[in-house]
């Protein structure tokens, strides 16, 4: 058997220690937590307890501002407004979140999302909604490579505002404003957004920008006697942004007057403020803080105290957080931060509601009717691909009609559009993917290739991330899959950890008619005649920067655990970390010294087992699934060391074997 690298990470004990005795947390979370990164109080109290009013400021992003103003006075002018999105989950969701938003608000909005146009703009398209009087178009999920269609829209009379998350080229659209966490010029904390997640922020700001404090200057001022004077530090925040932060001595408290927003002000002690209308207090209990701490913890308590009075802002939250949730699952980022706040929110939410929406819940009734629980793993598993299927099939719309759609007929009318379109997804995968086997044996070699290029022609578009997806878990390697259209190709890559596909792509782009992606998944198109160019240029790049250890599979084991504490108290402790997602896996914990008993393969086509996992006179009940091939080796030895996943199965507890190890 191939033995894949076992990674632990032991915790250092002293901080262990520290962390079990100041957190109120079970040894087996925190232990999880430190082999994940997380080192101190702040970062694993915030991981656990952080919620909706955690969530960043949108005016954080590079042109926020200047795009929400533009899309407001679109909407209060009753201009015709173009949502143009990608045709994937994210894209699907960013698009009905902002959609939603605008109408609501009441802007006259269409949407538009691209069939057999290839990914991003199309200059078609423009021209179609051109025709209709479109004078704003707003790209979700897409754009951020579009730079000649940009271009296009311009001179038509078109303004575009760009919002994606996906890499940025050297060369940026000339665009009116750009929302892309990943623009060098922007500052935006969190990196990692999904174009949902983007999409979301835009929606926040406009929704904000509504509120009765947009565009006002709050001062937040902290004032102390000093003789016969005045020590004073003053913040002047615009829409909850720093604008101007300011430590000032004076002799006559009129002359702090003159630093002091007209519009509120905001202090610890409102009796000096008399003369002026609009001073709201907040009482700071510490008083070992310093002026300048003062004032900044006044700023962050007001910010906080106006996020829970704000029913509207709240609102605005729960009616959109399950379509976050969704995109953001589907798109496989880390769900850290304010995505792991998107998800855990969006789940509770859809958890106390199926029926929020009337198509999403068509879906959840036919596809996990028998789970109890909304998990990120049944959307991964159960609904993702059911809401991909449609936009694989070059017919998104149908998903996103299902989504947008307001009435229980429209929703079951495309609901069975679309269960039709999976069932001919899935058929068109199991046929690409025995298309795709036979050209990969004429091209590439298995042992010796590094990166495996394919070029297949006769195949339908559709699926061909999914089979990549298939051959890189198949052989640990990066792949790229390409369709011929005749005289160009359409190709997607998939990679390993480590090897950055775009920046691969980067160095081939005098090939390429367009490109774009994520560091791990991208999609490309390419003259047939520089095909063979291309795949050795990427062969010496996957040479050049692809190492053995990049290439073997690693597995990341978060701790040990014994038999003995494989328990429903263990899993419930767990489910402290969920939810569980790229950058939280599933907890994989290490057994040692075991033995297997009643191993019985199961499942249609007998490649699963069932068996019990036996340590020291204890045992637990095991699945292990593809594992049928390991049944000989398994009676043959007597010990082995297990890597296992916990979960329940009705109300009791059993592991998912991931991998074994002879001893």
């Amino acid at each position: 058997m191939q033995q894949n690298r076992w990674i632990i990470q032991e915790p250092d004990k002293q901080q262990f220690n520290y962390l079990l005795q100041n957190l109120n947390l079970p040894e087996v979370v925190l232990k999880i937590l430190m082999s994940r990164g997380f080192a101190d109080t702040a970062s694993i109290s915030s991981f656990i307890s952080s919620d909706k009013n955690d969530l960043l400021n949108p005016f954080l992003f590079d042109d926020m501002y200047k795009a929400v103003v533009r899309i407001k006075r679109a909407v209060e002018n009753r201009e015709t407004i173009l949502i143009y999105a990608d045709r994937d989950v994210d894209g699907i969701t960013s698009l009905v979140i902002l959609f939603n938003t605008i109408k609501t608000l009441g802007g006259n909005v269409y949407w538009y999302i691209p069939s057999n146009e290839g990914y991003g703009l199309s200059n078609e398209i423009l021209d179609k909604y051109k025709a209709l009087n479109t004078t704003l178009v707003i790209t979700v999920d897409c754009g951020i490579s579009s730079t000649e269609e940009v271009d296009y829209a311009n001179s038509l009379g078109m303004q575009v505002i760009v919002t994606d998350h996906h890499e940025v080229p050297p060369v940026l659209p000339n665009a009116y404003a750009i929302i892309d966490p990943k623009k060098t010029t922007c500052n935006y904390p969190n990196k990692s957004l999904a174009g949902c997640g983007v999409s979301f922020k835009v929606s926040q700001g406009l929704m904000l920008s509504y509120g009765k404090d947009f565009d006002q200057t709050v001062s937040f001022v902290c004032v102390q006697k000093n003789g016969t004077g005045y020590n004073a530090v003053i913040i002047n925040t615009k829409n909850n942004i720093i604008a101007e932060e300011k430590e000032i001595s004076v002799n006559g408290f009129e002359d702090i007057s003159k630093h002091l927003s007209t519009y509120k002000i905001v202090t610890d002690d409102k009796t000096l403020f008399e003369n002026f209308e609009n001073v709201e207090e907040i009482k700071i209990e510490n008083g070992s803080l310093n002026l300048k701490e003062k004032a900044e913890l006044i700023l962050k308590q007001y910010i906080k105290e106006q996020k829970l009075k704000d029913r509207r802002m709240l609102a605005f939250f729960d009616e959109t957080a399950d379509l976050v949730a969704l995109g953001t699952i589907a798109d496989i980022v880390p769900l850290l931060e304010e995505n792991r706040i998107f998800v855990k929110e969006g789940l509770n939410i859809l958890n106390k509601n199926r029926d929020k929406r009337y198509g999403l819940s068509k879906i959840i009734d036919e596809y996990i009717k028998g789970h109890p629980k909304i998990s990120t793993k049944t959307i991964a598993w159960n609904i993702t691909p059911v809401l991909n299927a449609a936009g694989r099939m070059a017919k998104a719309n149908v998903s996103a009609e299902l989504l947008l759609a307001d009435d229980k007929y429209k929703a079951n009318d495309f609901f069975i559009q679309l269960k039709q379109l999976n069932v001919e997804r899935k058929q068109l995968q199991l046929d690409n993917a025995h298309k795709f086997q036979y050209f990969f044996k004429k091209q590439c070699n298995p042992d010796t290739d590094k990166i495996f290029v394919v070029l297949a022609e006769g195949i339908a578009h559709g699926v061909t991330g999914i089979i990549a997806s298939q051959f890189v878990k198949q052989y640990s390697k990066p792949t790229v899959l390409l369709i011929s259209d005749g005289t160009t190709a359409v190709g997607a890559c998939r990679s390993v950890e480590g090897f950055d596909i775009v920046a691969a792509l980067e160095q081939t782009k005098d090939l390429l008619l367009k490109y774009g992606g994520h560091s791990q998944a991208a999609g490309f198109t390419i003259e047939i005649s520089k095909v063979e160019e291309f795949r050795n240029r990427l062969k010496k790049i996957a040479e050049e920067n692809l190492s053995k250890e990049m290439l073997a599979k690693k597995i990341n084991i978060d701790c040990e655990l014994k038999i003995s504490k494989i328990n429903r108290k263990t899993y419930d402790d767990l489910m402290l970390l969920e939810p569980f997602g790229a950058a939280n896996p599933t907890p994989i914990f290490l057994i040692r010294d075991v033995e297997f008993t009643e191993v019985n393969v199961i499942g249609q086509t007998e490649e699963h087992l069932k068996l019990k996992v036996c340590q020291n006179g204890s045992f637990v009940n095991a699945l292990f699934w593809n594992g049928a091939k390991y049944r000989d080796l398994m009676q043959y030895k007597r010990k082995f060391n297990v890597l296992f996943n916990i979960e329940l199965n009705r109300d009791s507890v059993q592991i998912i074997i991931v991998d074994i190890s002879a001893i």
